[in-house]
């Protein structure tokens, strides 16, 4: 869809301006990880108990892991400090007795298998077929249920491997895994039985639900942004928190109204594959920050309501470019657990190529008027 097909359909977004505006930018500089870590991406977080939690996208390594790995396709950190003004210097995570971080979203048996026999380090000797392809696991979005205690992560699935000089990705499709503890792993439990991969909520052919989500009411909502050219329009989808991993409780912003099936779904704004989605109390509005798609310009939206009518864009910020050709900084997201002075300071991240498979996740703060 280019950009006239986007404004046909979501005829009504976007017009007036954002009700935010941006006083000050201070950038903190780039977040501080284990040694081991090389680069990592995405960065979603949430207030956990008293701790700021965040999930992270493909993870490389400077050394092997103990399994012999360089690649870990999830990973996560936590802190108790919730005071970035002086940059969050305390993030830790869970590591092997190499000090490589383990795999934070569990694979099946059988994708455990199909990964240690085509793209384990040990099988290169053995491995016949398709070498080098693995299943993966991204986890988006993060949001608590303050009523039982879990944290909720939504995750797309996919599976990768190397072609024509590149890393060629097949989405299979998204779901929610169930966080009970950070002492333990979350769970991917069985939301579809009978389906080819009952693990997952939505298939391929299906909305991937991984853009953003939020808690509101008792209802939880999730944002869909699939790009075409240089527009991502999002979709929007609710269920009640309490039955977010069944299927059937989803419905679809469609026309002032909420429809199951998601093929009546219309975008309600344009957005990117990484955002976030928020509700700031100093300015009285939802809040939308994400990434422009290849450029370094970091933009916002608002509106009164998760579905909108969500403003025009704004550019807030001025993202470092990476060193790299042909690279662009991307998932700028918002971390409103950090937010201070009733919210009027916010702290944002995005991520910065820095190299090959080498970058850096940036904290920036936002001042608003």
């Amino acid at each position: 869809m280019g950009a006239a097909g986007f404004a046909l359909l979501c005829a009504g977004c976007g017009e007036e301006a954002p009700e935010a505006a941006v006083r000050a930018v201070r950038d903190l500089g780039a977040l501080e990880f284990a040694p081991a870590i090389r680069g990592r991406d995405g960065g979603y977080s949430a207030r956990w108990g008293d701790r700021s939690v965040w999930v992270f996208g493909d993870t490389t390594l400077e050394m092997p892991g103990e399994d012999g790995a360089l690649w870990r396709s999830s990973t996560f950190c936590a802190t108790d400090d919730l005071d970035a003004s002086d940059g969050l210097s305390s993030l830790t995570e869970p590591l092997d007795a190499d000090g490589a971080p383990r795999e934070f979203l569990p694979f099946t048996e059988e994708e455990l298998a199909f990964n240690l026999e085509h793209s384990d380090p040990r099988s290169e000797e053995t491995c016949e077929e398709d070498c080098g392809a693995r299943y993966a696991l991204w986890p988006g979005p993060i949001v608590v249920d303050e009523a039982t205690g879990r944290a909720l992560v939504f995750y797309s699935k996919v599976t990768g491997r190397l072609g024509a000089g590149a890393f060629e990705v097949d989405m299979l499709g998204s779901s929610i895994a169930v966080w009970e503890s950070l002492d333990a792993p979350p769970a991917r439990p069985e939301v579809r039985p009978g389906a080819a991969d009952p693990t997952l909520l939505f298939g391929a052919d299906e909305p991937l639900l991984t853009s953003a989500a939020l808690v509101r009411e008792g209802m939880l909502y999730a944002y869909a942004c699939a790009c075409s050219g240089l527009t991502c329009p999002c979709i929007v989808a609710r269920a009640p928190l309490a039955e977010a991993t069944e299927r059937d409780a989803w419905r679809f912003f469609s026309d002032e109204r909420w429809v199951k099936g998601h093929g009546e779904a219309e975008p309600v704004m344009a957005g990117a594959p990484m955002m976030s989605v928020h509700w700031n109390e100093h300015v009285g509005r939802y809040i939308a920050l994400y990434s422009e798609p290849v450029s370094s310009e970091i933009s916002i939206r608002t509106a009164p309501a998760p579905e909108g009518p969500w403003s025009d864009s704004a550019v807030v910020l001025t993202a470092e470019v990476p060193p790299t050709p042909d690279a662009w900084p991307y998932a700028a997201l918002v971390h409103a657990e950090l937010a201070r002075e009733g919210e009027r300071v916010e702290y944002m991240t995005y991520f910065r190529e820095t190299g090959f498979l080498e970058g850096e996740i940036r904290l920036v703060e936002l001042e608003l008027e």
